[in-house]
């Protein structure tokens, strides 16, 4: 676990920036982050905080110190399955509610990574609670598959704010 220490300070900083700067730019862009319209974000919006969240608490659970293998997985575990559940409902409902730009298929698309990411955290998590052995490798690669979701639902909705903008130009 030494050896983790730096990656997951790292990690978790970086998602706690991120997030913060996508807070800021929602709050400056309210209309525009939570339109239904073409241009609304909403979706991906709260897919990225989710995911910014995701790899924040883990980074956090990861860095506590003193706390054995076991234990650590039945912190993550816990946290992580609950938020899976959480990551296919919403999946669910954007396919069960497709929006102008989203189609059911559109919609699989966008939660995929989210839902591979929090699949490796369960089983990392499952994995260091069934053998006592730290799944370190596997939780690195959760997280950054989950950081490089997040910030692809955030770019996502900084271009839709740029096309608004042109559009409200023209």
């Amino acid at each position: 676990m030494q050896g983790w220490i730096q990656f997951y300070a790292v990690t978790g900083a970086a998602a706690a920036t991120l997030m913060g700067l996508l807070f800021v730019a929602v709050s400056v862009n309210l209309v525009a982050a939570f339109d239904h319209g073409p241009t609304g974000s909403r979706r991906h919006i709260e897919q990225a905080f989710e995911n910014y969240l995701a790899v924040l608490m883990v980074s956090l659970i990861e860095l506590v110190p003193n706390l054995d293998l076991t234990r650590r997985g039945c912190i993550t575990l816990a946290v992580t399955a609950g938020w899976s559940i959480w990551v296919v409902r919403r999946l669910f409902q954007a396919m069960g509610e497709p929006s102008a730009q989203e189609t059911a298929v559109v919609a699989i698309r966008r939660h995929l990574p989210t839902l591979i990411g929090f699949g490796l955290l369960v089983s990392a998590a499952a994995y260091t609670i069934i053998t006592g052995r730290g799944a370190s490798n596997l939780t690195a690669v959760s997280i950054v598959i989950l950081l490089f979701s997040a910030t692809s639902k955030a770019w996502t909705f900084l271009d839709r704010l740029a096309q608004r903008a042109v559009g409200e130009k023209r």
